[in-house]
């Protein structure tokens, strides 16, 4: 009888099918409604995860408890960004005005360089016509429309950032609470399959993790490197940051090439007999040339031997992210197609009835498992699946 009653409140087929499309369709709908709220949500996981090896370094091995070295370093992190506000908010406006004076300054000394034609394989090239009238450039940067803009977006990016701390806070506070939680969510008949899956994942990433520290250091030295073989003033501190800006695709490398054009500009070479306007042509191609060898052979081979794909998948998934999705997507394509690979291949093998765990034991990327792969999951204090 009791059997009867509980077969009698079961759900039909019908009605479970209808739950699942209907909470798939609101699914749909609250992604594409706080789509603007993923990028932040995705910066902060990022930030969590790189700034997780040093939490479970300081609470394993100092024997500090979590929650007081979380907050440590989230109080740290405000301080200093309290601290350059407070530094640079009252020189903005002066820099502001100093920079639109440098702006027309350059553009006069560049007056009679451009007028003048520069002979081309046999032809002509009048330069003048790239260059706007000083005044209306100047205008340009100083109109109501402009200003009320740009202290719009600072305001807008505030908030976001002020989303990002908070986020990223919660997260490292409560992420070993946090991923036993969505583990435990799993069904029971598939959730041993489920944490060996998260922790293959999770080794995706930090294989991607240093393969960018790599490319990091890689850049960085080759940039210092040349900067020094060129004589721009302040090579190794370039080098610094090329390396640390790299991480940003396209925007950090055009950021350090601009600051040092600037400086080229300006100073000019060490030893170099060359002009500051022709040396700066010459910084500028030196950075061109080391993005250029970095996107199209250094990132494709590092991060391809490092996550065990073929350079063409990593450059053709980098380059179609950048030109489709932008930036935040490009930055997490490589590791986010290690993971979907992984998942894909286990739903082929439970379709087919295969044992996805036939080669024991196994990583993200099918090879053995390393006593380095061992520590770095202790590091970021994954536990074992058995």
């Amino acid at each position: 009888m009791e059997g009867n009653v509980a077969m009698n409140h079961s759900w039909s087929k019908t009605s479970r099918y209808f739950l699942l499309s209907l909470t798939l369709i609101s699914v749909i709908w609250f992604v594409a409604a706080a789509r603007d709220l993923i990028g932040p949500l995705v910066i902060s996981a990022l930030l969590a995860y790189v700034l997780n090896p040093a939490i479970v370094l300081f609470t394993e091995k100092a024997k500090f408890p979590r929650k007081w070295v979380v907050l440590v370093v989230y109080l740290a992190s405000l301080a200093i960004l309290v601290t350059l506000a407070v530094i640079f908010a009252p020189i903005i406006p002066d820099q502001i005005t100093n920079l639109v004076q440098e702006l027309q300054r350059i553009i006069i000394q560049l007056e009679e360089p451009l007028a003048q034609p520069v002979q081309f394989l046999g032809f002509q090239i009048s330069l003048d016509s790239l260059l706007a009238d000083p005044a209306v450039l100047s205008a340009d940067f100083v109109r109501p429309d402009v200003i009320l803009g740009v202290v719009q977006t600072a305001s807008e990016n505030l908030a976001w950032i002020l989303v990002i701390l908070v986020t990223t806070y919660f997260i490292l506070q409560d992420w070993p609470l946090l991923r036993e939680w969505l583990l435990d969510l799993s069904p029971a008949f598939c959730a041993d399959d489920i944490r060996r899956l998260y922790g293959e994942v999770s080794n995706v990433w930090q294989k991607y993790l240093l393969g960018q520290l790599r490319l990091m250091i890689i850049v960085g030295v080759v940039t210092g490197l040349g900067a020094a073989a060129v004589g721009l003033p302040g090579a190794a501190a370039f080098g610094l940051l090329a390396g640390l800006l790299d991480v940003i695709l396209t925007v950090g490398p055009t950021v350090a090439m601009g600051i040092a054009a600037l400086v080229a500009f300006f100073a000019g070479s060490l030893f170099l007999p060359i002009s500051n306007g022709w040396f700066t042509l010459v910084v500028i191609a030196l950075f061109l040339l080391i993005k250029l060898m970095e996107d199209v052979w250094l990132r494709p081979r590092v991060m391809g031997s490092t996550l065990k794909m073929h350079p063409a998948v990593v450059f053709i998934a980098i380059m179609g992210s950048l030109a489709l999705a932008g930036i935040l997507v490009a930055l997490i394509i490589i590791p986010v197609v290690g993971s979907v690979s992984i998942i894909g291949r286990y739903v082929y093998c439970r379709i087919l009835e295969i044992d996805p765990w036939l080669e024991e034991p196994a990583n993200a990327l099918g090879e053995e498992k390393t006593a380095a792969d061992a520590t770095s999951a202790a590091v970021y204090g994954l536990e074992s699946s058995d």
